[in-house]
């Protein structure tokens, strides 16, 4: 979800022979976005949106996603929605070893994107033109937002009362701090199946911006290791469930 519908209130939650399984990466755009550190037992996968390159992968979408997409009335969401289903289909049609259009891909009924008699947990996330989609046998949430002007006092309203001295400390700018903590708790609330229906509020975050890495306890008071980066433009954030000790 894009941090401005949820701020505005709006928070509701081919089949020819594929020459090319893996589109062109995010370092061969003039788009840039944040590297991750991504632990090795996760799958990731990062798409922009172009025409050129679009059009060539389009035919790995099915006829239901097909449907969707042309029902949308935006045609910044089209162009969202098809970067982000070329991810995760690519993704997944690599680790799988199938073709990108005979992935099983389903919305479970929580909203959920699923990949069923796989084993595998599922997210995606876009923001603009961009699209990351990860996947891995351990509950993983992704989430990426474009960095832009918005005022201070947001920073203040996502924040637990005993985060707000750490995060004023960090050593960024107000924006980048509100759009990294942003992306940090989304994460996790995307992991844990809640999303946005929990508040930013209750998921409680220590973040080492050097490590570029936050602990994080989710509303459950679980405990998820969050992996993030910052460019000039992006935030992202991957949570990642922790593994017991």
């Amino acid at each position: 979800m894009r941090f401005v519908d949820w701020w505005l209130g709006t928070s509701t939650w081919c089949h020819a022979p594929l020459t090319v399984t893996r589109p062109p990466s995010i370092l061969d755009s003039p788009i840039q976005i944040p590297t991750l550190h991504v632990p090795e037992d996760v799958y990731y996968r990062s798409f922009v949106f172009s025409n050129e390159t679009t059009q060539d992968c389009m035919h790995i979408l099915n006829d239901r996603e097909i449907n969707r997409r042309a029902g949308m009335g935006h045609e910044q969401r089209r162009r969202s929605f098809t970067a982000g289903r070329i991810a995760l289909r690519t993704l997944l049609a690599d680790h799988l070893d199938i073709d990108p259009v005979d992935v099983p891909l389903v919305i479970e009924p929580s909203g959920r994107l699923a990949c069923p008699e796989t084993g595998l947990h599922l997210s995606l996330a876009h923001s603009g033109d961009v699209a990351i989609a990860v996947c891995s046998a351990r509950n993983v949430g992704v989430d990426l937002e474009q960095i832009r002007s918005k005022p201070a006092s947001l920073l203040d309203y996502i924040l637990a009362d005993e985060e707000r001295e750490h995060v004023h400390n960090l050593d960024l700018d107000s924006e980048r701090t509100l759009f990294l903590c942003w992306t940090v708790k989304e994460a996790v609330l995307k992991a844990n199946g809640t999303g946005l229906r929990r508040s930013p509020r209750l998921v409680r975050t220590k973040i080492d911006t050097a490590a570029s890495h936050a602990e994080v306890r989710d509303p459950a008071d679980e405990s998820w290791d969050v992996h993030f980066g910052l460019s000039d433009h992006y935030a992202a954030a991957l949570a990642v469930e922790r593994r017991p000790r």
